[in-house]
């Protein structure tokens, strides 16, 4: 596999991983040359990997693309007012960058994703769609046991489409994978709040998405030697601000974006980028595998905005979130014609506006590509609190 062991650093990597989610995820159909193995692609935020690995399939997340492709087909084919994720992925689809992928998985994260998964089986006639469907109610063991129901279904189409019949301690082996790949994406997490100069977030971005592509197995290893490179850098704190971002869990702002805003004086500190790749958090690794996986999602306390929790209050919670990570300040990015994002923006903005804590909301799309504007509207939050 030379074009992925070529790289001469650990971060060039995982940035080849990273731009092949651009292309036509050629790595991913290497890995399944050299493995015999299968893949699966699956629309954010949230989906139990950890049964797909158990068959030797690779799960792979699709989060777009990130404005580098004509979004012509898609457009032709879905409202106005559809997220720029949903056409973005349907693009891929419809000019077969997707065939490395042996089935497509979606879910009921929205509307618009909960339509998605129709409009893709109704043109990808040649390949495999999934829909898992979430429970709407989390506070009940009967939500729990309708997660098993929903996971062994899709274990049975895994299984038909893979050939291979399904092996508790198999997954078992994969959730203590995965369970190590979380913990170390908290690593660097941890490290990002505590010294946010020694990690850039475009570097940060890069490597939890690659994440999000990689075998988990690779990846376990490479991020450990990533986080001792980071430890030894030798970069001096800029005076920037502490910044807590919310509202981009799903479709993608371009790295551009997220580059400007740091470059405009600020260190984001946290975000909901990518959250679905360490959001479930540890998950038991005694009992049933299926069940314990099941009970993570149902009992998770972490908000996750596609997620309704009733003994969740996120206006607590984001009170908390500032003061344990010192923030500044927050900015809230909401991808155009997203209503969750905009639902969490009220309930976030009405416990800021108790504690009289700045904040600024802006909108944006994976295809944004001018960033004057974002710099002005940063550079000016940020120097109202810095000179306040």
């Amino acid at each position: 596999m030379s074009r992925v062991t070529s790289p001469t650093s650990t971060f060039e990597i995982f940035k080849q991983w990273y731009e092949d989610s651009f292309t036509d995820f050629r790595l991913v159909s290497e890995w399944k040359d050299i493995n015999a193995g299968f893949a699966l692609g699956y629309f954010p935020v949230y989906f139990p990997v950890e049964i797909a690995d158990a068959f030797n399939m690779l799960p792979v997340a699709l989060y777009g693309a990130e404005g580098r492709i004509n979004l012509d087909i898609a457009i032709a084919h879905t409202q106005s007012f559809v997220c720029t994720i949903c056409k973005s992925v349907f693009q891929l689809g419809a000019e077969n960058r997707l065939k490395a992928f042996d089935i497509l998985a979606f879910s009921n994260i929205c509307d618009v994703a909960r339509n998605l998964s129709g409009i893709m089986k109704r043109n990808l006639k040649d390949q495999e769609i999934i829909y898992l469907h979430f429970p709407i109610h989390n506070d009940t063991e009967l939500a729990i046991k309708y997660l098993v129901d929903e996971y062994k279904r899709l274990i049975r189409v895994i299984e038909e489409r893979t050939g291979e019949k399904f092996d508790e301690e198999k997954l078992r082996r994969s959730i203590k994978l995965h369970n190590e790949k979380r913990a170390l994406i908290g690593k660097l997490m941890s490290l990002r709040r505590d010294k946010p100069w020694l990690v850039p977030f475009t570097e940060f971005y890069v490597v939890t998405k690659a994440s999000s592509i990689m075998p988990v197995n690779m990846f376990n290893r490479l991020i450990k030697k990533y986080i001792d490179e980071v430890k030894k850098r030798k970069v001096r704190p800029a005076d920037r601000l502490r910044i807590l971002v919310k509202g981009n869990f799903c479709e993608q702002p371009p790295l551009m974006y997220m580059k400007t805003i740091e470059d405009a004086g600020s260190y984001i500190i946290e975000d909901e980028s990518l959250v679905g790749q360490y959001w479930i958090g540890q998950i038991n690794l005694d009992g049933d595998p299926v069940l314990e996986l099941a009970r993570a999602y149902v009992t998770n306390q972490t908000p996750l905005t596609v997620r309704f929790h009733p003994s969740i209050d996120k206006q607590e919670y984001i009170k908390r979130e500032i003061k344990e990570k010192k923030a500044e300040g927050v900015l809230f990015l909401s991808p155009k014609f997203c209503e969750p994002s905009l639902y969490d923006y009220v309930i976030y903005k009405k416990a800021l506006d108790e504690l009289h804590f700045p904040y600024l909301h802006l909108e944006y799309e994976e295809t944004t590509s001018s960033y004057e504007h974002l710099r002005t509207m940063v550079e000016t939050f940020v120097e109202s609190i810095m000179f306040d």
